[in-house]
């Protein structure tokens, strides 16, 4: 994250104090490296928060990054505000007369002095600015993205499309010079802050994060939040991951005579998403050695069978997605039969 980014939360942070904490704003702390873990967990737990958070706002924090500390942080407060909101104010307890006393009652007491004369009413305050009379929340439901979600793209690719952002007033006309700051969850946006033009619309571009599947867009307007979705989908193939057992083949392996071993093969993108398997398959340097005898795929798995057939040692190639992936393959003579040994 920029520098000047880093320096702009360490000033949001400090102007905040004691004000509860909006979504963006832990979106935007997780994202950057400003504060440490146990510094977000204290700065949660004494501010809060100002949304209930939602089981898709704690997943979004947990990809973000958030400690099992943190989400308890975050359940702590959301615990405080429930229950500030259920307890009831007990009605005030009466006390039942006592006894009248055996002596006589004393005198009457003087009459209370006149009232003082009412105050005049005070002068009304002036009015407030402009920009300092509109009301955000009112213009909620008129502010938003306009167009641009929905988007799909490959892992770390920009969208063709600009994603736009419009702001309005409750009246519906457009609002002008207005700062909208964007947070990005494997996603980003550049620029990341950026002002409304005279259409009340601001225009931002959209590189997909690393990660295959849904990626988010927050815009932040005041106390005005909202977010648009895209898909993030695999890059072409980069590579063949060939796996034995529990581990994946990059070089030599051995398997016993007499056995026969199940090689799973799978492509992978550059991010190491997984991508279509095509035109699996497999070639032996000396088929004296071991045998190919079954090769299996779908779209996203195969499988190549190995069988022994004499002591010795050759090269495997493994063909897919127009890449070879080449491996050693030894049979050692007199070795114990059954146990496959892939290493």
């Amino acid at each position: 994250m920029p520098a000047a980014v880093n320096m702009l939360l360490a000033l949001l942070v400090a102007m905040q104090g004691s004000a509860p904490l909006r979504k963006s704003d832990l979106v935007r702390l997780l994202s950057g490296a400003m504060m440490s873990s146990n510094e977000l967990v204290e700065l949660v737990s004494r501010n809060c928060l100002t949304f209930d958070p939602t089981e898709r706002d704690r997943n979004d924090l947990r990809m973000l990054g958030a400690d099992a500390a943190m989400l308890a942080a975050v359940e702590g407060c959301a615990r405080r505000a429930a229950a500030r909101r259920t307890v009831a104010v007990a009605p005030p307890v009466r006390r039942a007369p006592s006894a009248p006393p055996a002596t006589p009652p004393p005198p009457p007491p003087p009459p209370p002095p006149p009232p003082p004369p009412p105050r005049p009413p005070r002068p009304p305050p002036p009015p407030a600015p402009a920009a300092a009379r509109q009301s955000f929340r009112a213009a909620i439901e008129r502010s938003g993205f306009v167009s641009g979600g929905g988007q799909r793209g490959t892992a770390g690719t920009q969208l063709p499309r600009a994603v736009v952002f419009e702001v309005r007033d409750s009246a519906g006309a457009p609002l002008p010079a207005q700062t909208v700051v964007f947070t990005g969850i494997n996603a980003r946006t550049l620029p990341a802050t950026a002002a409304t033009d005279a259409t009340g619309q601001v225009r931002v571009g959209v590189t997909l994060g690393e990660r295959a599947g849904p990626a988010t867009v927050i815009a932040s307007i005041g106390v005005v939040e909202k977010q648009v979705a895209f898909n993030v989908a695999a890059g072409p193939a980069a590579q063949l991951v060939v796996v034995c057992g529990q581990g994946s083949l990059s070089g030599h392996f051995a398997i016993r005579p007499d056995s026969e071993i199940v090689l799973r093969v799978s492509a992978q993108d550059g991010f190491a998403n997984a991508s279509p398997l095509l035109g699996l398959r497999a070639a032996v340097a000396d088929a004296r050695v071991f045998r190919v005898v079954h090769i299996a795929q779908d779209s996203a798995l195969g499988t190549v069978t190995l069988k022994p057939d004499q002591p010795g040692t050759t090269s495997l190639a493994v063909i897919a997605n127009g890449m070879r992936q080449y491996l050693t393959v030894t049979v050692p003579p007199k070795a114990a039969p059954g146990k496959v040994d892939c290493r």
